[in-house]
């Protein structure tokens, strides 16, 4: 007879991830038209960026087997020097003024795993994060994972509403469970899964609210910023943690996976010096230092060009994705403002539908069994809220423009259709 197997409370707790289950149906599914998994365009891939400069690190001997060799915890200096100054270019400073932020920035395997340990030095059992509500559901997953009390704060147009943010911490002050409070999560850029940006006016303002909300401890502010660079339109404004210059409240969390390579997996984060042991304690027990290899090369293309060349490119493409997208939901479900809604994103890979209130878009509803039989998937917007009371809008789908052709994205539009009729007008 063979012994149980106990395990953990930690493994116990944690759910089988949705996107594990959509990616399998996809794959599962010939013919199906997928506007639910948040990859990138295949073609868009830097083949030939990435060759370049592989090759000429290899040609260098000495470089090759720097390369080749394992790496430190934190990261490669030079790559993080390189992304300081980046940084700069980006927030639009002189030259030299994120320098100091070099000795707290962390090269990670990608911004989840930026995400994953930040939460595993922060949070204990009981402690409280506060997302926006809809917000990034696989951190959800590692909210989940880490036993925390996750609540959910309203969005509109302008994204994370500070007036509902302040009213949710007087609240939990009230209930005496302001010193539980850890984090606030923000997807500042394009978010997921609503496309929806943080207004350039709230970025100061919610730094101020964290730190007038900190009476028992720092309530600090992770700023997700996996969609920035990817705007269409526009000027980009500074980024929440460019409001925080003594580096003590915002934790500016970035990846190259949307912009250059999701096959790099390398990501990183510029943390207050407060986090920075911690964090960096718990990396080496997981992997004592992020794949050095691809550090090199991404230092490479930034260093000379080829990497912001590539982001150009990148958002031409998924502007003409974007326009097929809300074209095609325009001619299969009228302009938008009737039953059927959505959001117009600015950047970024992804379109929040709304459905009439009737219409169950849950993965048990008749919406998703319908849009499967019609050879279309999506993501069930019930699993971007954080709802310990079952009470989540239930009318809701994140759409990927990303992956698809834009052939597929208008046939992928057209099948929602059909899904619908078939979910208004039943056949008896």
């Amino acid at each position: 007879m063979t012994s149980p197997t106990q395990l953990s409370v930690v493994s116990e707790r944690t759910s089988v991830p949705a996107i594990s289950t959509l990616m399998h149906m996809a794959l599962a599914t010939p013919g199906l038209i997928s506007l639910a998994a948040g990859f990138v365009d295949q073609q868009s891939l830097p083949v030939a960026l990435a060759a370049e400069e592989i090759a000429a690190i290899l040609a260098d001997e000495r470089e090759g087997r720097r390369a080749l060799q394992y790496g430190t915890t934190i990261g490669d200096h030079q790559l993080r020097e390189r992304l300081m100054a980046f940084l700069e270019q980006d927030e639009r400073v002189p030259s030299g003024t994120y320098q100091h932020c070099v000795s707290r920035t962390v090269v990670t395997t990608g911004s989840q795993q930026l995400l994953y340990l930040i939460s595993e030095a922060l949070l204990d059992p009981g402690d409280i994060v506060l997302v926006e509500s809809p917000t990034y559901f696989v951190y959800l997953g590692v909210l989940e994972t880490r036993g925390v009390r996750v609540v959910g704060v309203d969005i509109d147009e302008g994204g994370l509403r500070l007036d509902a943010l302040e009213s949710t911490l007087a609240g939990l002050d009230a209930k005496g469970l302001l010193n539980r409070v850890k984090l606030i999560y923000t997807i500042s850029e394009h978010s997921n899964p609503s496309g929806i940006s943080l207004a350039a006016d709230r970025r100061q303002p919610l730094v101020d609210l964290a730190k007038k909300w900190s009476k028992h401890q720092t309530i600090f502010i992770l700023e997700d910023s996996a969609y920035r660079g990817l705007t269409f339109d526009g000027v980009e404004p500074p980024s929440v943690w460019s409001y925080d210059p003594d580096g003590e409240t915002v934790i500016l969390a970035r990846t190259f996976s949307k912009t250059f390579s999701p096959g790099f997996k390398t990501g990183y984060g510029v943390l207050p010096a407060t986090l920075l042991e911690p964090v960096l304690r718990l990396k080496g027990n997981h992997d004592f230092g992020s794949g050095n290899f691809a550090q090199i090369v991404l230092e490479r293309a930034i260093g000379g060009g080829g990497y912001q060349r590539h982001v150009a490119t990148l958002v031409e493409r998924y502007r003409r994705k974007r326009d097929v997208m809300i074209a095609s939901l325009v001619e299969w479900f009228g302009d938008g403002d009737g039953a059927v809604q959505w959001t117009y994103p600015q950047g970024g890979l992804y379109v929040w539908l709304s459905l009439p209130n009737e219409v169950d878009t849950g993965p048990d509803g008749p919406f998703f069994a319908r849009c499967l039989e019609r050879g279309v998937l999506y993501v069930p917007g019930t699993y971007a809220y954080a709802d310990a009371t079952g009470s989540a809008p239930r009318n809701h789908a994140r759409l990927c423009f990303g992956v698809p052709s834009e052939a597929d994205l208008a046939e992928g539009a057209r099948r929602l259709s059909l899904a619908l009729t078939d979910c208004l007008n039943p056949v008896a």
